[in-house]
């Protein structure tokens, strides 16, 4: 069928934003990268399905553009979004979970004065093996009784903000990496599994902080939102920078779990991530968004895990008890 001028021109748009996801989602093998630009691929892509729809709707056949861009890139789209699993895991492997607490609502974003206590009810209904919780708040914390081992390290620039890592297994040699002018950091812990050491670590990396009033289009906001964007992403490599120092001397397996404070096609995401497995993309569904940013989804909670490990089964909680997530993984030994 054929286009009109009106047609030829949103084919060409359409177009350059597929070939510019393709290029951001690193299918061509990082031969693009822009920090801001890396961010902003799940509005793109929502852009693209949009005009997919557009184009089937009028019974055009530019429709195949996104077709065939999945086609070519269609690892990368699975970090996107995952079609879901219906099948039940059945596993007596480790569960781990992550989650980003934000300080157990202690600036009472939430309209609630029993939020601790609704979080770790929580937990003890989904009964992960290990926990690890992003800026976490000793003062507000509950007990959590039902994990004897516990890890918890506050922030030396904030000592109201903390990591902590909560365990059914006892946790040996125990480490902190602090991240320089930043109240950001990591934990580390080891313990025993079916008589191996496996390691876990618990990563915050330095948050975006975006402000909504910085994204308007005028020149001085534009500029202030970019220069803020690359001096966090700046920050967030030196952060990885610290891990892989002391990553290197590690000599088990490892689990990461991580509030990355970016998204599944940046530069930070794969060296972290590395050789190691994202258990959403093999056994997560849906868009596995964890946080809202500007009032859309992202996801930019992750959990990680050496080969060593089979990922059974991912989930994205649907809980609105902070302003992210939690997620959680089976994992079994192999």
């Amino acid at each position: 069928m054929k286009l009109n001028f009106v047609s030829k021109f949103l084919m060409l748009i359409n177009l350059v934003l597929l070939i510019l996801q393709l290029f951001l989602m690193d299918t061509f093998l990082g031969f693009f990268q822009y920090p801001f630009l890396n961010l902003m691929v799940p509005v793109i892509a929502l852009i693209n399905l949009i005009f997919f729809i557009f184009w089937i709707i009028k019974f055009k056949w530019p429709f195949l553009l996104f077709i065939f861009s999945i086609l070519i890139g269609f690892k990368e789209w699975g970090k996107l979004y995952k079609f879901p699993n219906n099948t039940i895991p059945i596993s007596n492997g480790i569960k781990v979970m992550s989650f980003n607490v934000r300080l157990f609502n202690r600036f009472k974003w939430i309209d609630s004065n029993s939020v601790p206590e609704s979080i770790e009810s929580f937990i003890n209904k989904e009964k992960p093996d290990l926990i690890c919780l992003q800026e976490y708040s000793k003062e507000l914390s509950t007990k959590f009784k039902n994990y004897p081992h516990q890890y918890i390290a506050s922030s030396k620039e904030n000592s109201q903000n903390g990591l902590c890592i909560l365990s059914k297994y006892p946790l040996k040699n125990r480490g902190r990496l602090d991240f320089v002018d930043s109240n950001n950091s990591a934990l580390y812990a080891d313990f025993y599994y079916k008589k191996d050491s496996i390691r876990i670590y618990n990563i915050h990396l330095e948050s975006l902080r975006i402000n909504l009033k910085d994204t308007l289009f005028t020149q001085e906001h534009s500029q202030r939102f970019v220069e803020r964007i690359q001096s966090v992403i700046q920050k967030q490599e030196l952060q990885i920078d610290r891990f892989e120092k002391v990553d290197q001397k590690n000599k088990y397996a490892t689990i990461i779990c991580t509030d990355l404070n970016n998204n599944a096609f940046s530069r930070v995401y794969n060296r972290l991530k590395d050789d190691r497995l994202d258990a959403f993309v093999l056994s997560g569904d849906g868009l596995g968004a964890t946080y809202k940013l500007a009032y859309f989804p992202f996801r930019i909670d992750f959990i990680f895990t050496d080969q060593k490990f089979k990922v059974v089964n991912f989930k994205t909680h649907d809980l609105k008890l902070s302003d992210h997530k939690p997620i959680s993984a089976l994992l079994e030994w192999k």
